[in-house]
């Protein structure tokens, strides 16, 4: 008699040439976004860049999300998104708290959203909830990025958060690629293993334990392995949730402006989540990390 054991597979192995592809790409985004992520403020750089992958991001989420974009309230939508790291940068100019401020943008877009719906004969609610859950999948998470960077010591936060994500991400990988047996999601993500799961995990938490060191602060390690441990979970629940789109829209990459990643969603889906648990984290505890 057989036993059979589900979902176990042999190690797939690291294909080189895709390998040197996504990191190359990865090097030259990761460039971009470190330079505006070093820049900020200044010169209103960060928020600007975060605007643009609003943009591109929710160009890509309406197109998976809707057969027909015809059907959507793009102009609404993009307006949404695009507003929300915009009113984060510029909430340090007025007397308002950032909150309040993203608070009025986004009840602002509601009652757009409300109005069309209500005067446009062809309008169908679907529609305006996709446009409006969108705009806020891109808009509220870049918008914590931007809080974030204007936290004390909030350079040295972002940055370990951007590279325990690109850790997870690479140690995930290799990991997968190498021991991958025991499929997590079969049907939803078909390359996602326990073994990559666990291997980035463990590649985010050395992230996290080795910053304080790094960047001359002081934090309990076991706080910092949480963390590591919680930013990896929200990272994976966002590729996740952008690999069930997909595999519902029967596609295989949301776009394909990045070569070896796909689209933008691509390579932002496990930072979405990542910043907003970050930052309500920090902002919550007070922590810091320089």
């Amino acid at each position: 008699m057989t036993t059979e054991i589900s979902h176990v597979e042999k190690p797939a192995g690291i294909d080189r040439r895709s390998f040197l592809t996504r990191l190359v790409t990865s090097i030259v985004y990761a460039a971009v976004f470190l330079g505006c992520i070093f820049i900020g403020n200044e010169f209103f750089l960060l928020p600007l860049f975060c605007a643009f992958l609003c943009f591109l991001g929710c160009r890509e989420f309406y197109q998976l999300a809707s057969k027909n974009m015809a059907h959507i309230p793009l102009v609404i939508g993009f307006v949404i998104a695009i507003s929300l790291p915009l009113t984060a940068a510029l909430s340090t100019l007025t007397d308002l708290a950032p909150i309040t401020m993203l608070a009025y943008t986004v009840i602002t877009g509601m009652l757009a959203l409300l109005c069309w719906v209500a005067f446009t004969a062809t309008a169908r609610i679907k529609d305006a909830a996709i446009s409006l859950f969108g705009a806020l999948y891109l808009g509220v998470p870049l918008a914590s990025l931007i809080l974030i960077r204007q936290m004390p010591g909030g350079l040295i936060v972002v940055l370990t958060t951007l590279i325990s994500i690109w850790a997870a991400d690479v140690f995930a990988y290799m990991g997968g690629s190498l021991l991958g047996r025991h499929k997590i999601l079969p049907k939803i993500s078909p390359k996602k293993s326990w073994e990559g799961f666990i291997a980035g995990m463990i590649g985010a938490v050395l992230i996290w334990i080795m910053a304080p060191l790094i960047f001359g602060s002081y934090q309990n390690n076991t706080v910092l392995v949480f963390l590591g441990m919680l930013i990896t979970c929200a990272a994976f629940a966002g590729d996740l949730f952008e690999s069930r789109m997909k595999r519902e829209a029967n596609v295989k990459d949301s776009g394909n402006l990045l070569p070896g990643h796909g689209g933008i969603l691509d390579r932002i889906d496990s930072m979405l989540p990542a910043f907003m648990l970050v930052f309500l984290i920090f902002s919550a505890t007070g922590m810091a990390l320089g």
